[in-house]
């Protein structure tokens, strides 16, 4: 038999079968009023594409719904979105992820007593999950779960997909009959309604008749598959499909191999073009393996090095071990051939090392064939015995009916009793109660005009920030998160624009400066307390940096943050008490001129972090650090001065000023601090994308790593990239 009758099916769901148009939906995604509705429609889009194999308008779909839902107003939604995001991710190799996502739907089903087909289709997703990373005790225990939630709901769609499945692990286990019994059972029920999954029964029947040697039956049910999977535009399903017609090309007739190998050679390649266009890594490996195979048989030894090399590479990447196994067999084979009986040698000791490891889990697997057996009987003989339950329980319950009416009967007497005394004592608590609700209406409304009161004071605190529209006309490549703890904050961020008429003081290597230099200062800054204490603060410290610059005319960072200082200091003297409030903060100066920049920057606690490219790899970066003055901007006992510091950019470098309240917050899995360690790799791990990119990805961070937790404290980060 030959190396790739076993293979992946396409492990695809569709709880409804409907034909979508996209210009309905989008004119529906305009029209609708709540977010519920925007939330179904969002999820219609993603699972479209993804039916289509568009994955990355399916994650854009999913993952916009994913954040108008954070608060999880539309719970089964929820789970849908989960699974979707999920499933695209099982459909790219990326195993570990798929398991994340599918394993929060899980969550948030048991969490809300979730039991329709939502929670049968969960439980689908994770036997595809575990199947593939070959988990298979978990793998049938997961399929067993779906089926017996899909029968008590009567939801025949998924049961079409949980026969297919558990069809695929008996082929696995070598059990061609129950294998065979179970994909026929699913195309019974199918009546050709869904094309996906009738796509997926015939590519079982006809992995099973190449395993049976019986190949003019195999390639009628493997183009069968393809013609359904082209009809629902399903391009992974169009893959495997290839794959397993250039398989049966390549077995239909060995006497006559040559004339079979073009058509073979064709779908392999056919294949991996189709992997290529979705990014599915483990489907490619086959294309690439069928085509080398060919190679190989017309000694074409070196485009068969080149193409058992990558699918080599490939399988190790995602961790295909039963095909990273086979593969150093098939080098090794290769170097035999061609003469060099080191790298031979070499790629055989490999194949036998991990072949011993492959091996030790094969008596657990034998187990699991008899258990899966054991559970799929024990699965019929307890719906039998229900059946027979449900009869007793309904005589039982006719019996019951008389008793019960009598104890009304008995129960409603005394229940009038009770509601005659209860009565009187209702007009006593009412008129208690009258005066309860007075106290309470006049406490709500004092608290709703402090409510007003603060409300009103976060109009006049953003009106001393400077609007995001004028900071991206002056920073094009730059965002600003800022996520008040409170209605009010203490955090702030600021900045002031300068022609070269202003900033003739502030050059780049002693030049001077010219009509088109210019100099953009800009903060970000975290006042003591946070609230309306906060925020008090912060029109005193706004107030400072405004002065330093506009009406002192310093330019230098570590000058302005001692002028402001001063300031602070002396408005907070005239209190009657001493008040030690004041700021922490990052302050940058970045000045053009002709085509060099240079940034000048002083920081009282807070530090900078600028992010550079760093060698060959266009992935690899470094994080440089300017460490601020260990001094808090307010009065202390010993001040000390603000050290401003230099650095000259290059294209492509990005900086970012923060406070702490990010790193600071609790949450995640244990409820601890995200910490900087942390935020530094998360800064290191996004500088692949766009600048509004980062500032939705950092948004998201911090939610999903807060969760339901409280927010600590005020946020406040700003990005520039050069």
């Amino acid at each position: 038999m030959y190396k790739k009758l076993v293979i992946l099916f396409c492990l695809l769901f569709q709880l409804h079968v409907f034909a979508l148009n996209i210009d309905s939906l989008k004119n529906e995604l305009k029209l609708s009023k709540t977010n519920t509705e925007s939330i179904a429609i969002l999820n219609q889009f993603g699972i479209f594409y993804e039916s289509i194999s568009d994955y990355p308008k399916a994650f854009y779909y999913l993952n916009k719904a994913k954040l108008l839902n954070q608060n999880n107003i539309d719970v089964n939604q929820n789970i849908v979105t989960h699974n979707y995001i999920g499933y695209v991710y099982w459909h790219k190799s990326d195993y570990s992820n798929a398991l994340f996502y599918h394993s929060k739907a899980l969550e948030l089903c048991k969490a809300n007593n979730i039991t329709n087909e939502n929670l049968a289709f969960t439980y689908l997703m994770l036997g595809n999950d575990y199947y593939d990373k070959g988990d298979f005790n978990k793998t049938a225990k997961f399929y067993y779960e779906s089926i017996k939630v899909a029968e008590s709901i009567n939801n025949k769609a998924i049961l079409i997909q949980s026969y297919n499945r558990l069809s695929k692990l008996y082929f696995k286990m070598k059990d061609l009959k129950l294998a065979e019994e179970l994909a026929k059972k699913s195309l019974k029920l199918n009546n050709e309604n869904d094309k996906r999954e009738l796509a997926v029964s015939f590519n079982s029947l006809g992995n099973i008749a190449l395993e049976k040697k019986q190949t003019d039956s195999a390639l009628f049910y493997f183009q069968k598959t393809l013609l359904n999977f082209e009809k629902c535009g399903d391009k992974i399903g169009q893959s495997i499909a290839s794959i397993n017609l250039g398989d049966t090309y390549l077995a239909l007739d060995q006497r006559k191999k040559t004339a079979y190998l073009d058509s073979s050679y064709f779908y392999y390649k056919q294949s991996y073009y189709l992997n290529q266009i979705v990014d599915n890594k483990f489907g490619m490996i086959y294309g690439l393996w069928g085509m080398a195979d060919i190679d190989f048989f017309n000694k074409k030894y070196s485009e068969t090095l080149l193409k058992y090399t990558e699918a080599l590479r490939l399988a190790v990447d995602i961790g295909a071990k039963s095909e990273e196994l086979n593969l150093y067999f098939k080098k090794h084979e290769l170097y035999d051939k061609m003469g060099q009986t080191d790298q031979s040698l070499l790629y055989l000791k490999k194949h036998i090392e991990l072949k011993n490891k492959v091996e030790s889990s094969e008596q657990a697997k034998q187990l699991l064939k008899q258990e899966s057996k054991y559970e799929y009987d024990k699965l019929m003989a307890q719906e039998k015995a229900l059946a027979e339950q449900n009869k007793l329980i309904e005589a039982e319950k006719n019996k019951w009916k008389n008793i019960i009416l009598i104890l009304v009967l008995s129960v409603s007497v005394v229940l009038l009793f009770v509601t005659y005394t209860s009565i009187k004592r209702l007009k006593i608590i009412r008129s208690k109660n009258a005066l309860i609700n007075q106290i309470n209406k006049e406490l709500e409304f004092q608290k709703q005009e402090i409510i007003d009161s603060i409300t009103y004071a976060k109009r006049i605190q953003q009106a001393i920030l400077p609007p995001l529209k004028l900071i991206k006309e002056t920073l094009p490549e730059s965002f600003v998160v800022y996520l008040p703890k409170d209605i009010v904050a203490g955090d702030f961020y600021w900045m002031e624009c300068l022609s070269a008429v202003h900033s003739s003081q502030f050059t780049v290597n002693s030049e001077q400066s010219t009509d088109n230099s210019k100099l953009i200062l800009f903060a970000a800054a975290d006042c003591t307390g946070h609230g309306v204490p906060g925020a008090m603060v912060s029109v005193v410290c706004n107030n400072g940096l405004n002065r330093s610059v506009r009406e002192h005319h310093i330019m230098d960072p570590g000058k302005i943050l001692e002028k402001t200082r001063e300031i602070i200091v002396s408005e907070f003297e005239k209190s009657d008490e001493e008040v030690k409030d004041g700021m922490d903060i990052s302050l940058c100066a970045l000045g053009f001129s002709s085509d060099k920049k240079l940034l000048k920057w002083a920081g009282a606690n807070n530090p900078l972090w600028i992010i550079r490219h760093c060698g060959l790899d266009p992935e690899s970066h470094e994080l440089i650090e300017l460490k601020p003055t260990k001094q808090h901007l307010g009065k202390v006992d010993n001040p000390l001065p603000f050290v401003t510091q230099e650095f000259e950019l290059q294209k492509g470098d990005t900086f970012y000023l923060f406070t702490d309240g990010f790193k600071d917050q609790f949450g995640g899995e244990k409820g601890k601090k995200f910490k900087s360690a942390n935020f530094k790799k998360l800064l290191l791990s996004i500088q692949n994308l766009s600048m509004d990119e980062q500032k939705q990805f950092i948004y998201q961070t911090f939610m999903d790593w807060k969760g339901s937790l409280e927010q600590i404290d005020d946020v406040c980060i700003i990005g520039v990239r050069v």
